[in-house]
């Protein structure tokens, strides 16, 4: 009877724990859209990280 008990426990803890991983593992579907080089708000970053580790 112990033995079936502590099958079904492990058993169950097997199953919550790859529905889990299968959560956190999923691909999300969204593509998010290309950087804009020619755009104002890169070219202002650009300047900051340049200058950005130089003490």
């Amino acid at each position: 009877m112990k033995l079936l008990i502590t099958l079904l426990l492990s058993t169950l803890a097997l199953i919550v724990y790859v529905k889990r991983s299968y959560k956190y593992a999923t691909v999300q579907d969204t593509v998010e859209s290309p950087i804009d080089y020619e755009s104002d708000q890169y070219k202002e970053a650009e300047t900051w990280f340049s200058g950005v580790g130089r003490h």
